[in-house]
């Protein structure tokens, strides 16, 4: 039996969420399962917990950062706040992070290589 995500259980441990990103998340749950058995094979063998907690971080990822801001400022008058979004969150977008991704034994194409000398 597939897991069951619920827009209740995005919110729980974060924050209750508005109606319009109830709507969101109720849109983005079934994308970010498809998504995570796109990268992740035999995915309905993983335990239940893990499965849910990873497309539970991809739904907030982009709950978070709708707008995919990188940089942020408001000003009104003499007043200026701004700040950074984490690079995590920046792009906006539904994904699974490669960390995620080791979770459940898939490797991901890291920076570094090897080169193995001689025959074999």
């Amino acid at each position: 039996m597939p897991v069951v995500i619920t827009p209740e259980d995005i919110a729980a441990g974060w924050r209750p969420l508005t109606e319009a990103e109830t709507v969101a998340a109720t849109a983005l749950i079934p994308r970010a399962t498809v998504l995570l058995g796109v990268k992740v094979p035999n995915l309905d063998a993983k335990p239940d917990a893990l499965v849910k907690l990873v497309i539970e971080n991809m739904v907030r990822r982009v709950l978070k950062n709708p707008d995919g801001y990188r940089i942020r400022n408001e000003s009104i008058d003499d007043y200026t706040e701004g700040g950074t979004i984490d690079s995590s969150l920046s792009t906006g977008e539904l994904y699974v992070s490669d960390e995620e991704l080791s979770y459940f034994g898939v490797r991901t194409a890291g920076k570094a290589f090897e080169v193995r000398l001689g025959g074999s």
